[in-house]
């Protein structure tokens, strides 16, 4: 005689096949959709911006619940509009001077270059071996670049006699060019480029050199940070607090840590126009301003301001660049989302 089931054993196995088909359902919490998140670069993508390049292909933003679009800049001034006007959510920027002259509601977030990357070069085989030696010499510049603006900067940090130099003035695209062909003397220029000019001048069978670099002299002022609006900072500080610690790992991994080749290797899948050679030059000169002696000796964190440097930053600036007015440091930056402080 065959045995029918039991009716407790018809329930137990209905059970479990609706247990089977309900838990893909409401097992466990559904991943959140991914925020769109802009960041807007100062200038176009070069080595410089590995580290955010690395947070994005490494999964660090996305990790942060951040879908985050890298754009490129026009300049440090036109970057500082574009996030007032709330075309993009974290800007790299120069800050001080737009925030004196037209009062944009943009603040600083946190410190990215701790030192300006100002240089100055010259052709390998120039007989000009120190600054002292660009009296009387010609040197090419585009108009308005902060190089000539802050000269007299220059000149007393340097030694150099004031006034001593002449100034061609062109396209900034036309100063390397102009150096190589040694239709000048000197030209200014961040020293983070030079791996790229070096790379141009040596293809046409000549070379380059840094005759120095202005932080060298003692230039020791803060230079570009990350930006946002103030309204983002006071309604919105999770969102700025994540975009941060995906930043500085994404910086601790390609800078602290040298994975410049690699960090290279996530920008030119995005631009596949950019020189893989000067960009890992870039890579490596910049990291050396993100990650300056107080930072590497423990002295403050990554990002984090300090407000000796920024106001003797602030006082240099409004002297020379000839600000409206002397900007209050609260109006400036923030501390206070950054992942740590010290």
């Amino acid at each position: 005689m065959t045995r029918v089931p039991g009716r407790c054993s018809l329930t137990l196995v209905a059970a479990a096949l609706a247990a089977a088909i309900l838990v893909p359902l409401t097992g466990g919490a559904q991943p959140k959709p991914l925020r769109p998140y802009t960041l807007i670069l100062d200038f176009v993508p070069t080595g410089e911006y590995v580290p955010h390049y690395t947070a994005l292909e490494k999964g660090f933003y996305r990790d942060e619940g951040l879908d985050v679009k890298i754009v490129r800049g026009q300049g440090s001034g036109d970057t500082v509009k574009r996030i007032a006007a709330g075309q993009g959510d974290v800007g790299i920027s120069a800050l001080i001077a737009a925030r004196a002259n037209t009062d944009v509601k943009v603040k600083a977030i946190a410190l990215w270059y701790r030192r300006p990357p100002h240089g100055i070069f010259v052709r390998s085989d120039s007989p000009i071996k120190s600054a002292k030696d660009l009296e009387g010499k010609k040197l090419a510049i585009s108009p308005g670049n902060s190089h000539q603006i802050l000269w007299p900067v220059f000149e007393k940090l340097s030694g150099l006699k004031p006034n001593s130099v002449s100034w061609v003035t062109m396209d900034a695209a036309s100063m390397p060019p102009a150096l190589i062909k040694g239709a000048t003397d000197a030209v200014p220029f961040f020293v983070v480029h030079e791996a790229r000019i070096r790379k141009v001048a040596q293809q046409q069978g000549v070379d380059i050199r840094v005759l120095v670099a202005w932080s060298d002299l003692g230039f020791d002022v803060a230079s570009t940070s990350l930006v946002a609006r103030e309204d983002s900072i006071a309604k919105d500080p999770e969102g700025l607090k994540a975009f941060l610690r995906a930043t500085f790992k994404g910086a601790d991994y390609a800078f602290r840590t040298k994975h410049f080749e690699e960090g290279v290797g996530y920008v030119v899948k995005h631009h596949p126009e950019v020189d893989p050679d000067g960009a890992v030059g870039a890579a490596q000169v910049g990291a050396r301003f993100v990650y300056a002696e107080e930072v590497t000796s423990g002295k403050v964190a990554v990002g984090q301001f300090e407000t000796a440097r920024l106001e003797k930053t602030r006082d240099l600036y409004t002297q020379y660049l000839e600000l409206k007015r002397k900007v209050g440091l609260e109006e400036i930056y923030t501390n206070d989302l950054l992942p740590e402080k010290k």
